[in-house]
């Protein structure tokens, strides 16, 4: 079995090279380059028990998640391991499926199995309060105390009614589903609302209550059928605060026969694709995943170094059509 000093001698490198790009640590890229090159020539495996018993580190993040159903956890997380493994460390999974209780237990199991940091993207932020000692980063949650990664969902709503605007919708409607608990993503509703009220525009807001992700149709649907005058809506841009939630939407007004969009036009938030790699599901606020999962991870492993960090890091959000609006004129 290979080890790193031989490592080194294949790649020409002192030993202490070989451990900076193992652990993460910045080197030369033309370094970099070699080390990767003979660890995988080699087969090298890094004995992680070995290596945490002599720098007292596990070299292992827990990422707490609500589900890994919902699209952009899963890209979150499939973004995160990647990153994490660039630098040398593991990854905890954990699924809290909205429940207090799950939280309180892998938060448990976390700590007794010593990560060295928690990436946490969760609705029950009281258990999270309690992490003691072990770094924790929040993705668009707060904590007390806490360091925040998020996108900016205030220019979010702001763009969504921006868009609508300049495609001709002048009656906007805002819904959104989820936990009421404070949060950055609450922020999507405080833009649309400012951004309407700038531009004298009427609009209306639904709170499809807390179904997280966004399902529940029949009260959608309801809603909608409400808000009909002579088989016409009464609104012709809608901005919902997710993805999944603008889908339930999309597939009600299809069954109600409006016509998206040239009726109504619809904006989700996420910027999802199909199989997260091809075609935008519907017109969207695009979330810089890949960006937000890179801060997270920088964040957290500064911290575990103890390092100065932001706390608050705010990245850009955009427009992307996916076929749910109409042409720019």
């Amino acid at each position: 079995m290979a080890t790193i000093k031989d490592v080194a001698n294949d790649a020409g490198v002192a030993v202490g090279t070989v451990s900076k790009v193992l652990n993460g640590h910045h080197v030369s890229a033309e370094n970099k380059r070699k080390v990767e090159e003979s660890v995988a020539r080699l087969g090298y495996q890094m004995n992680y028990y070995a290596r945490g018993l002599k720098t007292r580190y596990t070299y292992t993040v827990a990422v707490i998640v609500p589900d890994i159903l919902t699209p952009f956890f899963a890209c979150l997380v499939y973004y995160i391991e990647q990153e994490l493994y660039r630098y040398g460390y593991r990854m905890f999974l954990c699924q809290s499926l909205h429940e207090a209780e799950k939280d309180s237990y892998y938060l448990q199991l976390a700590r007794q199995n010593k990560v060295d940091g928690i990436l946490g993207i969760t609705f029950n932020t009281t258990q999270l309060s309690q992490a003691g000692d072990i770094p924790v980063v929040m993705i668009d949650r707060h904590l007390d105390n806490s360091v925040c990664v998020t996108s900016d969902n205030f220019h979010g709503g702001e763009l969504a009614v921006q868009q609508l605007f300049a495609r001709g919708s002048r009656k906007l409607l805002f819904i959104r589903s989820g936990s009421r608990l404070s949060s950055e993503t609450l922020k999507r509703g405080d833009g649309f609302a400012a951004a309407c009220r700038e531009k004298q525009l009427s609009y209306e807001v639904m709170d499809s209550g807390d179904d997280a992700c966004g399902f529940n149709g029949e009260g959608i649907g309801e809603y909608l059928q409400m808000h009909m005058t002579d088989g016409k809506l009464e609104f012709d841009g809608i901005y919902t605060s997710t993805d999944g939630l603008g889908l339930t939407v999309l597939e009600q007004m299809r069954r109600m026969n409006i016509r998206v969009p040239q009726d109504v036009q619809l904006i989700g938030h996420d910027g999802l694709r199909h199989l997260n790699r091809g075609a935008y599901l519907l017109s969207s606020i695009a979330q810089p995943v890949e960006d937000m999962a890179r801060a997270g991870v920088e964040t957290v492993i500064h911290l575990i170094r103890r390092e100065p960090v932001q706390e608050m890091t705010v990245l850009p959000v955009t427009f992307v059509e996916g076929g749910t609006t109409r042409t720019m004129e």
